[in-house]
């Protein structure tokens, strides 16, 4: 006759196997357990890198817009500054009487038979 139990010596070692293969399914927990607190740790790792590159980034957007504002306030400053001149050229060369006055200032000529008296800008006085 065929017995579908096995007999003692096979109940045995089914045992065995029962118990390893149990065994072997909680090391197999441990392990995923592992693993996924790895690769929680490894995120956590990079967000706070990433967390720290973005405060960096940020305090270089901040510099580079404060720097910013006083370049083009200094644009600005130069602009009205070469309009000045272009003004002052222009009127140089249209105006006859403007001519005369800077010739007058800035070179010290006079009219004919006119006499200029040159004094000293700054006055030392000990």
């Amino acid at each position: 006759m065929i017995s579908i139990l096995p007999d003692t010596s096979e109940r045995d070692l089914w045992k065995t196997l029962v118990a390893v293969s149990y065994k072997f399914k909680i090391s197999e927990v441990v392990p995923k357990k592992l693993v996924t607190f790895a690769i929680f740790s490894i995120i956590f790792a990079a967000a706070i890198y990433l967390l720290l590159q973005l405060n960096r980034a940020y305090d270089e957007f901040s510099h580079w817009k404060s720097r910013e504002a006083v370049l083009e306030k200094e644009l600005e400053d130069l602009r009205t500054e070469a309009n000045d001149h272009r003004q002052f050229l222009d009127k140089l060369r249209r105006d006859p009487d403007f001519q005369d006055a800077v010739a007058r200032k800035e070179l010290g000529y006079g009219k004919k038979d006119e006499r200029l008296y040159r004094f000293p800008k700054e006055i030392v006085t000990d």
